[in-house]
Formats: structure tokens, C-alpha cells, sequence
């Protein structure tokens, strides 16, 4: 890709986030409508049953990005770690807290479920069982996966960090079950953080195209609907040609942009969202046979929510920190640069 594509985002990887906050959301609003009569539901299966894979998709993003922003202007695994900080910590706390809220009040569990070692563990992303914010699992992961990146990339470049990625997940899942403190340093999941960053040394040299792009998220669909019979390593297949794809696409809807630039929104709020539902269903004795209305409810406050958290609060920090950093390498004499204030990466 050239130095010009560097300094921005890829409107295909935003769509691509975007994909995977809505496929999660899906996924799990059976959580969210169990007070309400199935007959009543008009369930999209293949999203009931597969919606989970955002989080692989979301895994196999990362993988590219961080290859991606490693050879910006400027990159240095200080700054990486220090923009992903403020892009992921800030929010997170916020969300942490709202969960201690809901428990206190009963919802979604019971008070005594506010216990201080998993609270800081929540608010510090450190490995265990059940974060507060119960989907907060898979930023154990990222951070885990950052820090790792931000240490391998300069020593051997991106394909060291594959080489990496690809002996966790198999010397995970060999050794497989085992605790959240050993899991998030190496199970299958780093097959999709591996997926990306191989998707990333398939495209760094090409540029956008329809024609390559469409028919790499062609193979992509085909692969995940119809290999996954053959072997569960289909999965992280499909990531690979998916995020490749994405990564070529010359445009993509502005709507579809926006989404992802509130992808992590749609992710972390989607969670207090449904465990308020059923709770409100009981205290107001809601129509069993709404439900399907009722997830299409909670998808239109969530978007309302996850928006308002972008331009209030997530998009604030991050323009402060891009500045503060900025400030930080003009002091130390660094020429900072990369991407917009703003960008999300």
C-alpha cells in the first residue's frame, strides 16, 4: 500500500468493524429476549448460530492494524501502546463502572458479585474468569496481544510477530483447557490474530481494487459457510480472506464507516444493554409476544448509545491523547506522525 494510505484509516476495515460489532450484537440478544415467547421471534439463524465469529473477525483486525501501523511515519512501539491505552482503558473503566451500577441494583447479578479483585482486574483488563463487563474477555486478549506486537515487530518485524501468533494457538489449543492467565498468552484465538497479520503481508504490496477485493470476501463467505465441516481452522480461513479483502476495497458506504468508527461501542455497551431488557420485561410485565420488536429496539438505543459515546467521550480522549503525544515526540525531538487526531486504528 502506498505511504498516502498510511496516513488514514481503510474504509473497508471500519466496515469490517462494523460487521463484527453488529454480527456480536445479534448473536447475543437471545440473552436479551429470554423473557419473550420464541414463537414470537423472527431469528436470522445463520447470525444466531455464527454471530460469535465477530469476535474472530475482530481478532483478525487487529492483526492487520497493528502490522498497518507499524510502518507509518513515526511508529514507535511506545506511541502504539500509548494510543491504544487511551483507545481502549478509558472506555472500558466506563464501562466497568456502569456494571458495578447494574449489580448493585440486582441486575444482570447480584451485589455480591461487586468483589474489589475483579473489579481492578476489570478496570486494569488483567486475565480472569468473568470480567465485570462479561464480553470484556476479549480485550484480555488485545492488550495481551498489543504488548506482545509493540515487543516482536521491531525485533523481527511482522513476520516474527506470525510466527508467534501461529505457535500460541497451536501450543494453546494442544494444552487446551486451561486458566484465563495462561489462555489469553496462547490458544486458538491467536489463529485469527495470525489471519490478519498474514492478510497484511498479502495486500502491504497491492493497491485497492474492486476486482480483488470482492472476490477475495467471495472466497471469504464461501469458506466460512462451507468449510467450517472440514476443520475448525476455517475460521481463522476466512478471517484471512476477509480482512484481505476489506483491506483492498477501494470505498465503502459512509454510513458503514461510521459504524466502525463506533464498532468499540457497539461492542462494550451492547452488554449492561441486554441485561437491563429481561429485568425491565419483569418489572413491567412487557407483552411476551413482542420480542422481535424489542430487538430491533434495543439495536436503535444501542446505536444511540454507542454514537453518543464516540462523540461525547471516546473521540475527545483520543484527539487529547494524539496531541498529548504529539507534544511528548516534538519534546523528545521525534517527528510524530501517522494518522489523524481522530483516526481509529
Amino acid at each position: 500500500m502506498s505511504d498516502h494510505q498510511l496516513h488514514g484509516r481503510l474504509p473497508g476495515i471500519q466496515l469490517g468493524r462494523a460487521f463484527a460489532a453488529l454480527a456480536v450484537f445479534y448473536f447475543h440478544t437471545h440473552l436479551a429476549l429470554k423473557y419473550f415467547d420464541p414463537a414470537g421471534l423472527h431469528t436470522w439463524r445463520f447470525l444466531a448460530d455464527r454471530g460469535a465469529a465477530g469476535v474472530d473477525l475482530f481478532f483478525a483486525i487487529s492483526g492487520f492494524i497493528v502490522c498497518y501501523v507499524s510502518k507509518a511515519p513515526g511508529y514507535t512501539p511506545t506511541s502504539f501502546l500509548a494510543k491504544r491505552f487511551f483507545r481502549i482503558y478509558p472506555l472500558n473503566a466506563l464501562a466497568t463502572l456502569v456494571m458495578i451500577v447494574l449489580f448493585s441494583r440486582s441486575i444482570g447479578g447480584p451485589p455480591h458479585e461487586i468483589e474489589f479483585g475483579r473489579v481492578l482486574k476489570s478496570l486494569l483488563i488483567i486475565p480472569q474468569q468473568t470480567p465485570m463487563n462479561a464480553v470484556g474477555w476479549t480485550l484480555e486478549y488485545e492488550v495481551i496481544f498489543y504488548i506482545v506486537s509493540a515487543i516482536l515487530i521491531p525485533i523481527g518485524g511482522v513476520r516474527l510477530l506470525l510466527i508467534w501468533c501461529i505457535a500460541a494457538a497451536a501450543i494453546g489449543t494442544e494444552i487446551a483447557p486451561q486458566p484465563p492467565q495462561i489462555s489469553r498468552f496462547g490458544d486458538d484465538h491467536y489463529a485469527d490474530f495470525a489471519a490478519g497479520v498474514f492478510a497484511y503481508m498479502t495486500v502491504s504490496r497491492l493497491q485497492p481494487s474492486w476486482r480483488s477485493s470482492l472476490a477475495l470476501l467471495t472466497l471469504a463467505i464461501w469458506v466460512y459457510a462451507f468449510g467450517l465441516p472440514l476443520s475448525s481452522w476455517m475460521t481463522p480461513v476466512a478471517c484471512w480472506l476477509a480482512v484481505a479483502g476489506l483491506a483492498l476495497l477501494p470505498a465503502a458506504p459512509r454510513l458503514g464507516v461510521k459504524l466502525g468508527d463506533i464498532s468499540y461501542g457497539l461492542y462494550i455497551w451492547h452488554w449492561p444493554l441486554f441485561l437491563i431488557l429481561p429485568w425491565l420485561a419483569l418489572r413491567k410485565q412487557l407483552d411476551p409476544g413482542t420480542g422481535e420488536m424489542w430487538r430491533w429496539i434495543l439495536l436503535a438505543l444501542l446505536l444511540a448509545i454507542a454514537s453518543a459515546s464516540w462523540m461525547c467521550f471516546e473521540r475527545p480522549i483520543n484527539r487529547w491523547a494524539a496531541r498529548w503525544l504529539a507534544q511528548r515526540s516534538r519534546t523528545s525531538g521525534v517527528v510524530a506522525g501517522g494518522q489523524r487526531p481522530d483516526a481509529v486504528t
